[in-house]
């Protein structure tokens, strides 16, 4: 019973102590938050600067693994916002790029529709519409392949047009592609005339001339001569098809940037600036070339 009554007392003497502890523990903590500059006076005191110490710590230990995951979580919830981002960004991106790529497909055709205007009607009914699908090396068309062939119409000696103006012949035709040159070649000579003056005529003679002294180098320019030497053409007229040969009528072929006359030949040479930009062909039109009796 002695035994049993002691040890009891010593339980409730445990008790007691810890519930000490726990006080102590709370009131100082209590204090500090009400009056910091009581810590120092509180840490040096005996037994209770040993609990303010190890309280301390312990919370700050405590404080320390709670930032340490939250940070971890916050960094995890970043890194997948981060991604959300990029793949929103790659997205947007995209959309981008298609319209761009949209955008010129309709530029392309707007331009494609305006051959229309140089071709009769009867024409139309056989034109053939195509996209040029490779070219010969170099920055400029001078040959070209197209994805129509004898399968949707086209001949040999068909005539190649865009938006803006003559691009060339056909000269090779398979079943389901074309081969054509254009213009800045001279095997695709063709007769012009004066736009203002139907009667002023002429022919495109030579292989094109790249640059001169008042042009840059990325200007091609054509040159041809005059059937009458006395033709009254200037700089700046521009010049269409005559309807001599296998090309129709008034489709447009470039401007005349110089004239010269020589006057050994009794010619009068001119030099023109194409329409067509023979560095950017993408769509094209092409018509049966015109019946020549």
């Amino acid at each position: 019973m002695k035994l049993e009554k002691d040890s009891r007392r010593r339980l409730s003497l445990k008790t007691i102590l810890a519930t000490i502890v726990v006080v102590l523990i709370v009131a100082i903590t209590a204090n500090s938050m009400s009056n910091s500059g009581r810590l120092d006076a509180v840490e040096a005191k005996g037994p209770i600067s040993a609990f303010y110490i190890v309280g301390k710590h312990l919370n700050n230990v405590v404080v320390g693994i709670g930032d340490f995951f939250g940070d971890l979580a916050n960094f995890r919830s970043n890194a997948r916002m981060v991604q959300d981002l990029k793949n929103e960004n790659d997205k947007l991106k995209q959309k981008i790029i298609d319209m761009e790529s949209d955008v010129d497909k309709l530029d392309s055709l707007e331009r494609l529709k305006k051959s229309l205007n140089y071709v009769s009607t009867d024409q139309r009914n056989s034109l053939v519409t195509a996209s040029v699908i490779g070219k010969n090396n170099g920055d400029w068309y001078k040959s070209f392949v197209i994805d129509a062939g004898a399968g949707d119409g086209v001949k040999t000696d068909s005539i190649v047009i865009n938006g803006q103006g003559v691009v060339g012949i056909v000269y090779s035709v398979s079943n389901h592609y074309s081969k054509a040159i254009s213009l800045i070649d001279s095997r695709a000579s063709v007769s012009f005339k004066l736009a203002r003056k139907n009667d002023h005529k002429g022919v495109i003679t030579t292989s094109s001339i790249v640059g001169s002294a008042d042009f840059t180098d990325r200007d091609k320019l054509l040159q041809g001569y005059l059937f009458d030497p006395k033709s009254d053409v200037k700089k700046d007229d521009l010049l269409v098809t005559s309807g001599l040969g296998l090309y129709p009528e008034n489709i447009p072929i470039g401007n005349v940037t110089s004239v010269t006359y020589d006057k050994n030949k009794s010619m009068k040479t001119i030099k023109i600036r194409p329409s067509v930009d023979f560095k950017n062909i993408d769509n094209v039109s092409i018509i049966p070339p015109r019946k020549v009796q």
